[in-house]
C-alpha cells in the first residue's frame, strides 16, 4: 500500500420501552414441582417422619422464580392445602410439626409478598432509567446514514455492563463539501462524566466538520472545547478522524491517540498508520508544538473497507486470557456488507470472549464507493 503526499488542489430513535420479563412456564411449575416431591416422600416414608416443614420453601421459589405476586400467593394456599392434609394423616403422630408448618408458611408467604412488592418497584424504576438511558443515547450517537456520498458504512456498539445502554465510546459520519468525514473515539472513564465529554467532542465535531478544510484543525477545535470544560482528572478522548476525497482513490487520516484502523483489500488485511499518531484529545500540550498529528493521506479505492474501532475489541480476552486478534479474524474474509462484517466482528468476539467485556466496544465499517475522477485537461 503506497502512501501519497497531499494531494494537488481539488476541482471543483426514540426511546425504547422496557417490558418486564415474563416467567416461563418451566418456572411457574418449579414450587409445584417442589411440594409434590414432598408430598411423594411423606407418603413412602413412616407416619411419624415427615417432610412437610420445608414447603415454606415453595411461596419462596415462586417469589424468586416468577416475581409474581399472585404466583406466590397461590404457591402459598397449595402449599397449606397440602400441609393441612399432612396434618390429618398424621394428628396423633407428627401434628405439632404439621401446625408449625403452616406457620412458617405464612410467615415466609408474608416476607416473600413484600419482596415481591419491592423487587418490582425497583424493576420499575430500572426500566424508566434504561428508558432515559436509551433517548440518551439516540441524541449523542445518532445512527448512522448506511449511504454517504463517497461510502457505505455501518456501525456497532456494545457495552461493556449488562444493563448499561451509552458508555464513554463515540462515532459519527457525516456527508460534507469537503467529503465524507468520519470519527471514531473513546472518552476516559466511565459514568456521566464520560458521557458529557462524548456529546461535547460529536457536538463540536458535526459542526466543524462543515466548516474547516483542514481535518488537523477540526481535531484541534475538539481539542479546544475539552481544554475548556471544568478541570478533571486526566479526562481526554482518542481519536481517528477520517476524510474521504471525492475525486481521487484517497482517505485523510488524523489520529489522536487511537488504535489505528484497519484496510480490507482483497482478503489482505494492513494496519493504516502512515504516520504515529499524536497525543489524545485534550492533551495537545504534551506535544511540541502543542498540537494535532500531521494529517496523512492513503490509498482508499473503491471497493476497499476501513474498519474503525475502540480498544474494547482487541483487548477482549478469552478463558486463557488471550486477546482478540482483529487483524487475523478479518484475514482472507470474502467481501460482504458493511453490516454483515460488523455482525460477523460481533459474533467473533462473543465466541472468543463470551460475555466478559472488560470495556466498551464500537465499530464503525467504511466501504468506499464508486468515485468519479476529475476530467482532464484537453491538450
Amino acid at each position: 500500500m503506497a502512501w501519497l503526499g497531499p494531494p494537488p488542489p481539488r476541482r471543483v430513535l426514540p426511546p425504547v420501552a422496557v417490558a418486564p420479563r415474563r416467567p416461563s412456564w418451566p418456572q411457574r411449575l418449579v414450587p409445584y414441582v417442589f411440594i409434590a416431591v414432598i408430598m411423594l416422600v411423606d407418603t413412602v416414608t413412616p407416619r411419624d417422619v415427615t417432610f412437610s416443614s420445608t414447603l415454606s420453601v415453595a411461596p419462596a421459589l415462586a417469589a424468586l422464580l416468577t416475581r409474581s405476586l399472585w404466583q406466590t400467593i397461590t404457591a402459598a394456599l397449595v402449599a397449606a392445602l397440602v400441609s393441612g392434609a399432612s396434618y390429618i394423616y398424621a394428628h396423633d403422630l407428627a401434628g405439632d410439626v404439621e401446625v408449625a408448618s403452616l406457620g412458617a408458611i405464612l410467615a415466609v408467604t408474608v416476607v416473600s409478598c413484600v419482596s415481591v412488592g419491592l423487587v418490582g418497584r425497583q424493576s420499575r424504576m430500572l426500566a424508566n432509567v434504561r428508558s432515559v438511558a436509551e433517548a440518551a443515547q439516540h441524541v449523542v450517537l445518532r445512527d448512522v446514514p448506511p449511504e454517504l456520498d463517497q461510502v457505505r458504512t455501518a456501525v456497532a456498539y456494545r457495552a461493556a455492563a449488562a444493563e448499561a445502554r451509552i458508555g464513554g465510546d463515540l462515532y459519527e459520519a457525516l456527508s460534507t463539501r469537503f467529503g465524507d468525514r468520519l470519527l471514531i473515539g473513546d472518552v476516559r472513564g466511565k459514568g456521566l462524566p464520560a458521557v458529557e465529554a462524548a456529546a461535547d467532542v460529536l457536538g463540536v465535531f458535526r459542526e466543524a466538520a462543515h466548516t474547516e478544510p483542514d481535518l488537523s484543525r477540526v481535531a484541534d477545535r475538539m481539542h479546544a472545547m475539552l481544554a475548556r470544560r471544568p478541570v478533571r482528572d486526566e479526562e481526554f478522548v482518542t481519536a481517528v478522524l477520517l476524510s474521504v476525497d471525492p475525486t481521487r482513490p484517497t482517505v485523510q487520516v488524523v489520529n489522536c491517540g487511537h488504535p489505528p484502523p484497519l484496510l480490507m483489500r482483497d482478503g489482505r488485511v494492513d494496519v493504516l498508520a502512515p504516520v504515529p499518531p499524536g497525543p489524545p484529545l485534550g492533551l495537545f500540550d504534551l506535544a511540541d508544538p502543542p498540537a494535532a498529528a500531521a494529517p496523512a493521506w492513503a490509498g482508499f479505492a473503491p471497493g476497499d473497507t476501513l474498519l474503525l474501532y475502540t480498544d474494547g475489541t482487541t483487548e477482549a480476552r478469552d478463558n486463557a486470557g488471550e486477546f482478540f486478534d482483529l487483524a487475523g479474524f478479518l484475514t482472507g474474509r470474502p467481501p460482504t456488507s458493511p453490516a454483515d462484517l460488523t455482525a460477523q466482528i460481533l459474533t467473533g468476539l462473543a465466541t472468543h470472549a463470551g460475555n466478559r467485556l472488560d470495556d466498551d466496544v464500537a465499530l464503525l465499517v467504511v466501504r468506499r464507493k464508486p468515485y468519479v475522477p476529475p476530467p482532464t485537461a484537453a491538450s
